[in-house]
C-alpha cells in the first residue's frame, strides 16, 4: 500500500506537468489560429480593394500598375499580413497535432502538420511577391513594357501560383483536421462540419480541370461560391483558435485539487 501511494505521489507531478504543457500548446495554437484568421481576413480585404477604388479590370497590367502608382501602400500591407499568417500557421500546425494526439495516429498528425507547414511556405512566398512593388514601379518608370511584363509575371506566380497553392493546401488541411477531429471526438462537431463546408472549395478546384477538358463552361455562381468559401475558411480558423483557447483553460475539477495541495 505504501509503495502504491509513493508511486502515485511520484507520478502526480509528472501528470500535472504534462497537463500544463498541453495547455500551453493549446494556448499558443489558439492564439496562432486567431491571428492567422484575422490576418487572412485582412489579406482578403486588401485583395478586394482595387475594384472598390475604381480599378475594375485588374487583369489588365496597365490598370493594375496605375492602381499601384496611386496606392503603393496596400501591397506592402498585404505582405505584412501574409508574413504574420505564415508564422502563425507554423505554430498552429504543431498545436493542432497536439490537440488530436490522444486518439489520432501519429502518421495522420504528422501529415496534417506537414500540410500546415507547406501552406505557410506558400503564403510566405506570396508575401515576398507582394513586397516587390518598389522594383515593379521602378521597372515601369524605366519602360512601361517592362513594368507590364514584370506585373504579369508576379500575377501568374503570386495570385495564380503561390496564393492558389496556399489556399488549396489549407483546404486539404481543414478537411483533414475536421475528419480527424470528428473521428477522435477531439474537436466539437459543429467545428468539424464547418471545416468540411469550407473545404468544399477543394472539390470545385478539382472539378475545374475536368470540366475544362470536357469543354463544359463552369457556371458563374460556382465561381462566386468558390470565392465566398475563402473567407468562410478564415472564419473556421478563428473558430478553431477559440476552441483551442477554451481547451487551454484548467478544468473545474482540477482547480479544487490544485488548491487543496
Amino acid at each position: 500500500m505504501r509503495a502504491t501511494s509513493e508511486n502515485n505521489s511520484l507520478t502526480e507531478p509528472a501528470k500535472t506537468t504534462a497537463r500544463n504543457t498541453n495547455r500551453a500548446a493549446f494556448r499558443a495554437g489558439g492564439m496562432a489560429f486567431v491571428i492567422a484568421g484575422l490576418g487572412g481576413i485582412t489579406w482578403f480585404t486588401l485583395e478586394l480593394l482595387p475594384p472598390v477604388l475604381g480599378f475594375d479590370d485588374t487583369d489588365d497590367p496597365a490598370v493594375s500598375l496605375d492602381y499601384l502608382r496611386q496606392y503603393p501602400q496596400f501591397y506592402p500591407l498585404a505582405w505584412v499580413a501574409l508574413f504574420i499568417m505564415a508564422i502563425a500557421f507554423i505554430v498552429a500546425s504543431f498545436a493542432v497535432s497536439d490537440a488530436l494526439a490522444p486518439r489520432t495516429s501519429s502518421i495522420t498528425r504528422r501529415s496534417l502538420s506537414a500540410l500546415g507547414l507547406l501552406s505557410a511556405a506558400f503564403l510566405f512566398m506570396q508575401g515576398v511577391l507582394r513586397e516587390s512593388v518598389g522594383p515593379l514601379l521602378y521597372l515601369d518608370g524605366m519602360n512601361s513594357g517592362w513594368g507590364e511584363s514584370a506585373y504579369l509575371t508576379i500575377q501568374m506566380l503570386g495570385t495564380h501560383g503561390f496564393a492558389q497553392a496556399s489556399l488549396l493546401t489549407l483546404c486539404v488541411w481543414a478537411l483533414g483536421i475536421s475528419v480527424a477531429g470528428a473521428r477522435s471526438h477531439a474537436l466539437p462537431r459543429w467545428l468539424c462540419v464547418l471545416g468540411v463546408v469550407a473545404g468544399l472549395r477543394l472539390v470545385m478546384l478539382i472539378a475545374g480541370p475536368f470540366l475544362t477538358a470536357a469543354r463544359i463552361d463552369l457556371p458563374e455562381f460556382l465561381w462566386f461560391g468558390s470565392v465566398a468559401l475563402i473567407p468562410l475558411g478564415m472564419l473556421w480558423w478563428l473558430g478553431l483558435g477559440v476552441v483551442l483557447l477554451v481547451k487551454s483553460r484548467p478544468n473545474r475539477e482540477e482547480r479544487p485539487a490544485n488548491l487543496a495541495r
